[in-house]
């Protein structure tokens, strides 16, 4: 079996030669991996390149897929160019007549911080306005999706994943506000379910056009906001709908869907299982979930991915991760588990590090001594 067809079988719960490995790497990684390789070591120069020229992102992220043998890689539809100024380790934004609009954030992933935020929306109607532009920025065939396309076709045998956007609360966050966005669960619950259907609406029509590229998942859910910031009960009164939604939308297109949800997900592990995912991720040790738990409780109906604390890639040796990823690999299982990182592996962590829990996957290091 190639790596796509190894991680597809894992994702569906089917046989497979070896359990598979898909980090979460995002291009802050291999930038700083590259640039010290490469021997200029400056990684900050490398982000402002990718800001001004976007498909630059996929030449890293498949480059250190393609030498550390990763099975997946996720492929986000890229930003727009930026115009972007140096001074010293910040990168300024610019507009076209050379006024500063906003700045890279090069210790938060490489995104675009505005100097001034959108207004709140007030109404269904503004948040609809809001949520048409976004979905007008992936329509198939637009440059986007074109520059995916040409990319999902340059690695073939390798998984691909991308993202549609923010189905819930990080969403519903942008348009209100964190503030009011929490305090709106209480007082204006009705007002919230509706933005959130708007807002599952949107990421369907943006996920129509990401499959239109060929890519092998969707991956959808949020940030620690769904299980560490909300409640379990507001997570199954306005989230478990609108990813049900979605994930009922795709359900016979033969598109793979796995749902990310950071943080302490624990309490809420039997929700994202039942919001009708292929897999569940990353099984954050940092929140206090563990790979065991998950497949004990939810491992009979979908596949589990993660589980590798992020602390021990950033600040361990080899031999720790190591370690920590042929243990989380045996509580995995053979059978529907993929090998990954507890949540985005940290720029920080050293090339060495990754390659430690890539081959305990590879190489079937968790099966040693058993």
């Amino acid at each position: 079996m190639n790596p796509r067809a190894l991680v597809s079988a894992a994702m569906r719960r089917e046989r497979a030669d070896r359990i598979p490995t898909m980090p979460q790497i995002w291009y802050d990684l291999p930038l700083r991996i590259h640039a010290q390789e490469d021997g200029n070591g400056d990684w900050i120069d490398g982000m402002a390149r990718c800001a001004e020229t976007p498909r630059l992102i996929y030449d890293q992220l498949i480059r250190l897929a393609r030498d550390t043998g990763c099975d997946g890689v996720r492929l986000f539809a890229l930003p727009a160019p930026q115009r972007v100024t140096r001074t010293e380790d910040e990168l300024i934004v610019r507009d076209a007549s050379g006024e500063r609009i906003g700045r890279i954030d090069v210790m938060g992933g490489g995104a675009f911080i505005p100097d001034m935020q959108a207004p709140p929306v007030e109404s269904l109607a503004d948040a609809k306005t809001r949520l048409d532009a976004m979905a007008r920025e992936l329509t198939p065939g637009c440059e986007k999706i074109e520059a995916l396309k040409e990319a999902r076709e340059s690695v073939p045998d390798l998984f691909v994943a991308s993202a549609p956007g923010g189905i819930t609360i990080n969403t519903y966050m942008t348009l209100r506000g964190s503030d009011q966005a929490m305090a709106d669960l209480i007082e204006r619950p009705d007002f919230v379910a509706a933005v959130l259907t708007m807002q599952a609406e949107t990421m369907i029509r943006r996920a129509e056009a990401l499959v239109t590229a060929g890519i092998d998942a969707l991956y959808i859910g949020d940030a620690a906001a769904s299980a560490s910031v909300i409640s379990p009960r507001h997570f199954e009164q306005y989230c478990l709908p609108a990813y049900r939604m979605f994930c009922a939308h795709f359900r016979r297109t033969g598109i793979l869907i796995y749902i990310h949800v950071c943080g302490n997900s624990t309490p809420i592990l039997e929700m994202l299982a039942d919001t009708g995912v292929h897999t569940v991720e990353p099984l954050d040790p940092m929140g206090g979930v563990s790979v065991a738990d998950a497949r004990r409780r939810i491992g009979g109906r979908v596949a589990l991915m993660g589980g590798v604390n992020t602390l021990t890639l950033a600040q361990g040796t080899p031999d720790d991760v190591q370690a920590e990823a042929i243990r989380v690999c045996r509580e995995g299982g053979s059978r529907g588990y993929i090998l990954a990182a507890g949540d985005m592996v940290p720029p920080v962590t050293p090339r060495g590090n990754l390659q430690a829990m890539i081959d305990v996957a590879r190489k079937s290091q968790w099966r040693e001594g058993e």
